[in-house]
């Protein structure tokens, strides 16, 4: 997932095809790279990826460790416009965004599609024509994409919420549940997979807020206000260097406070939720009156605070 300097946001998730996949060819994260690097909007993303699959196989092998073979549904918004664009192989089928959408993995598209590609007979319903339903069954991307739908069709779509979702265990006391039928995905002894980390792209009239919590296990994260520009980003996460020290360890902490889940929701989380309101105090304040100068100024500050967060649970006795 990713947003470049248009505000251009892109998010994808591995679906499982019938079609053999390609043991060589483009990433879904290559795709979106791509994309973000070359297009200015939603419409020209959804033509830059339709081409791309046209013209290079996708595929590859995108496990870190071990093997996960896939092809690709894409989340693509703009200031104005919002696509889901479900692909297999050169295959593809989109559809606009009216109000609330989720993708996960499993394919959604049915035969409410927009556009499908040339080679795609119609009428088509796109999920039962390509999908391997034995390996989305495995997945329990359908759970989870119908959880989130409905919890954003229920909501009324603001900050708060949307956090509230990404952190979700789908169970009513939201006890950390290990395994795939999670929004917030924990690893156990046989579900390796996990939630990497988290980001929200807030459009507000011509400018955005990228909110992240550089680690995994949102439940525990606190989320981070960052903006940027052609040659400016705040906090210093322009370096390379600076950027993974600062995930390696927010991740340690993350880690830490799953292990210490008990403790993390009687002390830890009432702080850190009030840090992420004064985050939102300290951005949003006449948020039309501000250049983007002085917002980044302001991310750096929350950056900052996020230090202080850090020092308070280090003296209840946690390290990582």
């Amino acid at each position: 997932m990713g947003v470049n300097q248009f505000g251009l946001s892109i998010g994808n998730e591995a679906v499982f095809p019938k079609a053999k996949v390609a043991d060589h060819a483009l990433l879904g994260m290559d795709i979106l790279r791509l994309a973000l690097h070359n297009c200015k909007d939603a419409q020209e993303a959804v033509s830059f990826i339709t081409d791309l699959i046209g013209e290079h196989e996708q595929g590859g092998d995108g496990g870190y460790r071990g093997s996960l073979k896939y092809h690709n549904s894409f989340l693509i918004k703009d200031f104005g416009r919002g696509y889901i664009l479900e692909t297999c192989g050169k295959h593809w089928a989109l559809k606009e965004i009216r109000d609330v959408a989720a993708i996960s993995n499993a394919y959604s598209i049915t035969d409410d599609y927009c556009k499908v590609d040339p080679d795609t007979e119609e009428p088509c319903n796109f999920k039962a024509r390509y999908e391997n339903k034995l390996v989305t069954f495995f997945t329990k991307g359908d759970a989870r994409r119908e959880y989130a739908y409905n919890y954003l069709k229920n909501s009324n779509g603001d900050l708060t919420s949307v956090m509230s979702l990404l952190r979700s265990h789908m169970n009513p006391d939201q006890k950390i549940k290990k395994g795939m039928k999670s929004i917030c995905i924990h690893s156990g002894p046989f579900i390796k997979s996990e939630a990497t980390s988290s980001m929200i792209v807030d459009y507000i009239n011509d400018q955005f807020i990228v909110w992240i919590t550089g680690s995994p296990h949102p439940c525990v994260s606190l989320f981070k206000p960052i903006v940027f520009s052609d040659n400016n980003t705040s906090a210093g996460f322009d370096d390379v260097d600076f950027s993974l020290d600062y995930c390696n360890s927010a991740t340690a902490l993350a880690r830490t406070l799953v292990k210490n889940y008990p403790l993390f929701l009687s002390e830890i989380k009432p702080i850190r939720d009030k840090y992420e309101s004064e985050f939102g105090q300290i951005v949003y304040r006449d948020i039309d009156t501000k250049d983007l100068a002085q917002l980044i100024s302001e991310s750096e500050i929350c950056f900052e605070m996020e230090k202080e967060y850090m020092d308070r649970i280090n003296d209840m006795g946690l390290s990582w």
